[in-house]
């Protein structure tokens, strides 16, 4: 009976697609999928979940996850279970959807379970690990998935593993009760392999599905901890709902006894509103040459809400704000140009500035400009006569406060003893730049909760912490968190530096120094950053313990994305344990200025330091959706939730205030230019 229920999986994604478009649900193990079982499926770009997940008397999984790209989904995820240790197990989960259903053939994921491996080295630990590849279908309302998985997704070993020729471990058992069969050198090994599928109907209930599957998991590490386990059958059946935009529901039976209950909350951030800003500024008939020019373009850009921070002639600068497409404001401001400058200006010239540093110069024909404005050309037109180069040095640079509000929600789902740890605060900032590039900023963090004193550190303290000691810092209700002193300038041309010194963050103070290289024309930059810092006693933030002097540093390599809506950055250096690693980060920023950013270290560890229990792996999972737009907060705030591991040790760079890449993003060439076609907005 499986072997046709396989066959018939198997034509099916052979033939046509006759359907698309049919949302994707959540699984019981909080990625895209059907039951137990991946599917090639994704869901939309942008969406952020979290979730509890609950079979039984077997698992209880609390996830969260986010699809960072349209090809790239990843799940962070906590599973209680009955054990013989009674821990909890951490676990990140990864797919990537290597070709997009077409005409004649179906989607196809790679992925895994558990991928990292991190946590103790115990007996069991490898229960979840597994790998698969799957391919998923389309027929009227109905998706077909049918995958090959390793590990825990293969366990039942319908086949031989086919990369068997590779030898050693692709020939071996892969023992779940051995910690060596996860992380990255167990991958896609075993010496079996077996075979999964499903269906999933979209019934015509507007957001109703029924779902049926066959599992390869044969729970062989629930049978090594109880000998009197009984896994039932591999067919799951069960119903998924999701009656509201932001809510979906999952009820199931499975292995023929258990049931399964499942929720989780959505949030899809490529999907909410920007802001409405008013009308563009009106562009009337060319001035007569000759003409004289009296009018005063600064006060015209501040009145149109433009952060113009100095003008001269033809030129105007601004300092983009990080909420707003880059593209619209420079635009803007160059119908205030071909308007109001003088008539004899055949070009006028947007320059984009941020504190204290130069970013790019774009110079446009006035007269295309002015027909783009008035509905006779557009911005392509404008491009092909444009010219994008450094930003000179504007003639002055007023005074400037900024205030921002960032209420901020961290959780760990990365604990062995405690499944769930986490803190709520809110920061309240405050800088003024009185001259460019001299920045003064101070944060009062203000703590409402945690429950980080039942982190493992506490059980076992660090002789010589980093971040282990955290939950001391989350006592104050009121904390100094940031009191510094910055400067930051463009040396030459593409070249960019900064300078920080006091209490740099929570835990630190000292000095910072950085370099960064930014080519205008390129979506690349190098960075150096170097500091030496002192630790701060909780609850005492104007002092520092003298004897715990560390230096730390990295260099950086930045990348971005066609449209610099997504970038990444590789970092190699040394952490502020005195361990030496490596650091991954992604990033998808959405027009909206909702930002969901990913972040993975490994380093060698602290010899002293907890990390040599907790694991050397750090990673996070961060959504920032901006507030400014509220109307009720101050331009800069925003929200912040972050699932990533807290109490480290292993990996822990310093939060240094005003960072080159993140304070130039808004003023680079890389959001201009990737916004472009919303320069006439």
């Amino acid at each position: 009976m499986k072997r046709h229920a396989l066959a018939l999986l198997f034509l099916a994604a052979a033939g046509p697609a006759l359907a698309d478009g049919l949302p994707a649900s959540l699984s019981d193990w909080g990625g895209a999928g059907l039951l137990q079982t991946p599917t090639a499926r994704t869901l939309p770009e942008g969406m952020y979940h979290a979730g509890y997940g609950a079979l039984g008397d077997v698992h209880r999984h609390l996830t969260v996850g986010a699809q960072v790209l349209p090809w790239l989904e990843l799940t962070v995820r906590e599973t209680l279970f009955p054990s013989w240790y009674g821990i909890p197990e951490p676990g990140v989960d990864v797919k990537l959807r290597l070709l997009r259903e077409g005409e004649w053939w179906p989607a196809v994921a790679v992925g895994g379970r558990d991928i990292t491996g991190a946590g103790f080295d115990l007996p069991g630990k490898g229960r979840f690990a597994g790998e698969y590849v799957v391919l998923s279908r389309r027929f009227w309302n109905v998706d077909a998935s049918l995958g090959i998985g390793w590990g825990r997704l293969g366990s039942y070993g319908h086949l031989p593993n086919p990369l068997r020729a590779l030898g050693g471990r692709y020939r071996r058992d892969r023992d779940p009760y051995d910690p060596k069969s996860r992380g990255p050198k167990a991958w896609f090994s075993g010496r079996d392999v077996g075979l999964f599928g499903g269906l999933e109907w979209h019934t015509p209930v507007d957001g109703l599905s029924v779902k049926l599957e066959y599992s390869a998991d044969s729970f062989r590490s629930e049978q090594q901890d109880d000998w009197a386990f009984v896994p039932g059958l591999p067919f799951n059946a069960g119903l998924a709902y999701r009656p509201w935009p932001w809510l979906d529901l999952g009820l199931g039976v499975e292995q023929g006894h258990r049931a399964m209950l499942r929720f989780a909350v959505l949030f899809n951030g490529r999907e909410q509103p920007e802001d409405r800003p008013p009308p563009p500024p009106r562009v009337g008939p060319a001035p007569s040459p000759g003409a004289s020019a009296s009018r005063d373009l600064l006060a015209e850009a501040r009145s149109a809400g433009l952060p113009v921070r100095a003008a001269s002639g033809s030129i105007l600068w601004l300092e983009p704000a990080d909420e707003e497409p880059a593209a619209r404001t420079v635009g803007r401001a160059a119908r205030i140009l071909a308007d109001g400058a003088s008539p004899d200006a055949d070009v006028v010239t947007v320059a984009t500035a941020a504190r204290g540093l130069d970013g790019v110069a774009v110079t446009m024909q006035r007269r295309a400009v002015r027909q783009a404005a008035n509905r006779r050309g557009s911005p392509e037109e404008i491009w092909q006569g444009a010219l994008l180069d450094p930003s000179p040095a504007p003639p002055d640079w007023p005074v400037r406060w900024d205030v921002s509000l960032r209420p901020t929600i961290e959780q760990s789902l990365f604990e062995q003893g405690y499944p769930l740890a986490w803190r709520a605060y809110t920061d309240a900032a405050l800088a003024v730049e009185p001259w460019r590039g001299f920045v003064f900023g101070t944060t009062i963090r203000i703590n409402h909760g945690s429950t980080l004193a039942m982190l493992d550190a506490e059980a076992l303290p660090s002789l010589e912490p980093v971040r282990s000691d955290v939950a001391w810092y989350a006592l104050p209700r009121l904390n100094l968190e940031r009191l510094h002193a910055t400067w930051l300038a463009s040396p030459a041309p593409e070249w960019h530096a900064r300078l920080s010194a006091g209490a740099l963050e929570e835990m630190f103070a000292g000095v910072s120094g950085e370099v960064l290289y930014r080519p205008v024309p390129a979506r690349w930059a190098l960075g150096l950053d170097l500091a030496r810092v002192w630790k701060r006693p909780p609850g005492d933030p104007l002092r520092v313990w003298t004897d715990t002097g560390t230096t730390t540093g990295h260099a950086s390599l930045y990348l971005e994305a066609p449209g610099a809506a997504v970038t990444g950055a590789l970092r190699l250096g040394r952490y502020l344990g005195g361990d030496w690693g490596g650091t991954v980060e992604l990033a998808h920023r959405f027009d909206n200025g909702v930002r969901i950013a990913a972040r993975a270290t490994w380093t060698e560890g602290p010899d002293r330091g907890q990390s040599r229990l907790g694991g050397r792996l750090e990673q996070g999972l961060t959504l920032t959706i901006p507030l400014g737009a509220t109307g009720f907060l101050p331009s800069g705030s925003a929200a912040e939730v972050a699932t990533r591991t807290l109490g480290r040790d292993a990996g822990q760079r310093l939060r240094t205030p005003l960072p080159l890449w993140d304070t130039l993003a808004p003023a680079g060439a890389g959001r201009l230019t990737g916004t472009w076609g919303r320069l006439m907005e």
